[in-house]
């Protein structure tokens, strides 16, 4: 995947593009939401979708949602990596939490076919990632 015309950052990985960020946040099923509960931080794994440019993901009550219900900034993740070839890429988005109220909304989420890998709860809520940042690196091996 990697791809040579990639303009290259300070350390010689590639930048990727933000289309090409969401693209690959499109393809990943499984990515990772970074936030601070209770004053420590957390990273969890969710399934996810996007909807435009927001990640959207179901929840059940506990810290992911408490941290959408506070609209606080929260980082999301996704990768792949090859250590066998030494290759990888990483997109990391930056954005708000938010859980989703509007029945209208609710309903249409609903339809994008995300269900939580996790079965043991019901997580009937949705929780939204406004996108104020975003940022992707590849690794790059020289020809």
């Amino acid at each position: 995947m990697t791809q040579p015309s990639l303009p290259l950052d300070h350390s010689g990985l590639g930048v990727l593009s933000a289309r090409e960020c969401f693209d690959r946040i499109a393809r990943t099923p499984v990515g990772r939401i970074a936030f601070v509960s209770n004053g420590d931080p957390l990273i969890l794994p969710v399934n996810h979708t996007l909807d435009g440019d927001a990640v959207v993901f179901r929840s059940n009550a506990g810290s992911k949602l408490l941290a959408a219900d506070t609209g606080s900034s929260v980082a999301f993740e996704v990768d792949s990596f090859e250590p066998a070839r030494r290759s990888g890429w990483s997109v990391v988005v930056r954005g708000v939490a938010e859980t989703v109220e509007d029945e209208r909304e609710i309903a249409r989420l609903n339809d994008f076919g995300v269900e939580p890998w996790a079965d043991g709860t019901d997580r009937a809520f949705w929780v939204r990632i406004t996108t104020y940042g975003i940022t992707g690196r590849e690794i790059v091996h020289p020809s």
